[in-house]
């Protein structure tokens, strides 16, 4: 049985991790940390037989772990990351994994110097509407992809409780810098950016999954449409050119409504996902399912959490599944940086480096 800690207990790791790893016959949570007391005394209650901290710091030199489960804010995943991996515990992070290029040489080193497993959080893969479009892609049902259109509509960020910085360095220089207010989704220190982090990041790994080729170039364009006193932008439009196909990503928090869609079209048929509906338009003619629950319903998704510590546990447990999920997540990363570049270049399309 693996020992793993939880670091934040925000809502994605009330309602989505601990539910997750609950249950789970190869390892169990016997720690976590939060700044915030208040979510120290909630977390109790869900956790009676674990040891609660404040410090991460604390947290690591008390326990004897194999694990950490990163779910604070994405501006403490890159230095949370390697404190762990530089004392040998294997990382299951949420996303985006890193905020930089900078910081994913950093973490990456930190990876291959301890061979420690470093795992990014690619829930959406396993939303059951996606599963069934990614089945109906490999088996050829619409041919070789061409074009795909996903877009995100929201009408603000998700609700963030109250942020805790985990920046380790920071953390050690002033501890009462720990706490801040606000939603941290705003705060381009703390999420990088805006729907594009936010978003994006799921957008892209589902694509690179159904195209499985990389990208040769990216464009992008940020807007405030709605929130210019906003440090970060409400609508982000990406086009990424694949060498057989094109996949176009509009993600906008100004909406009056909430939904998610995907048009996926193949050289002999067409995916069409609205939500809980996927109607497949092929060959043999038209089919549709529906699926219980929206994609656009709910933000932490235990279910599909499930799933993505099933693959974490094998990757620490199977050499031969090391390394490609790090692999997606670097890219995705790369992608996201080059995003936010081309739109500094007025959205020229910028070549993605192999």
């Amino acid at each position: 049985m693996l020992n793993g800690a939880i670091i934040g207990l925000g809502n994605v790791a009330v309602n989505g991790h601990l539910p997750g790893w609950e249950g789970c016959g190869q390892a169990r949570i016997v720690a976590a940390a939060d700044a915030l007391q208040e979510r120290i005394v909630e977390a109790g209650q869900r956790l009676p037989q674990a040891r609660l901290y404040t410090e991460v710091e604390e947290l690591l030199a008390s326990e004897s772990l194999d694990f950490l489960d990163i779910c604070t804010p994405p501006g403490t995943h890159a230095s949370l990351s390697r404190l762990a991996l530089d004392r040998g515990l294997h990382v299951l992070c949420e996303k985006p994994l890193v905020l930089s290029p900078d910081e994913l040489r950093l973490v990456r080193r930190a990876q291959v110097e301890s061979g420690r497993v470093l795992h990014t959080v690619h829930n959406w893969l396993y939303a059951p509407i996606i599963l069934k479009a990614t089945d109906l892609i490999r088996e050829g049902r619409i041919g070789t992809v061409q074009h795909i259109d996903w877009q995100v509509i929201r009408c603000e960020p998700s609700v963030a409780v109250q942020s805790s910085s985990y920046s380790i360095e920071r953390a050690a220089r002033d501890p009462s810098s720990k706490l801040r207010t606000g939603n941290w989704r705003l705060d381009p220190a703390m999420a990088g950016g805006g729907i594009l982090l936010d978003h994006g990041w799921h957008a892209l790994y589902i694509i690179l999954r159904w195209l499985d080729h990389d990208p040769k170039t990216v464009a992008a364009l940020l807007e405030k449409r709605v929130h210019p006193e906003w440090s970060v932008e409400d609508t982000a439009t990406v086009r990424l050119n694949f060498p057989e196909a094109v996949a176009d990503i509009f993600l906008t928090w100004t909406s009056s409504s909430r939904s998610n869609s995907a048009v996926i079209e193949g050289t002999c048929g067409v995916i069409r996902v609205d939500d809980d509906i996927l109607l497949l338009a092929g060959e043999s003619g038209e089919q549709r399912w529906k699926f219980e629950q929206p994609l656009s319903q709910g933000s932490h998704h235990p279910d599909w959490f499930s799933r993505v510590r099933d693959d974490f546990l094998r990757e620490i447990s199977d050499e031969t599944q090391k390394g490609t999920n790090l692999a997606e997540a670097s890219l995705c990363a790369q992608l996201l940086h080059l995003a936010k570049e081309s739109h500094g270049r007025g959205g020229k399309a910028l070549a993605v480096s192999g």
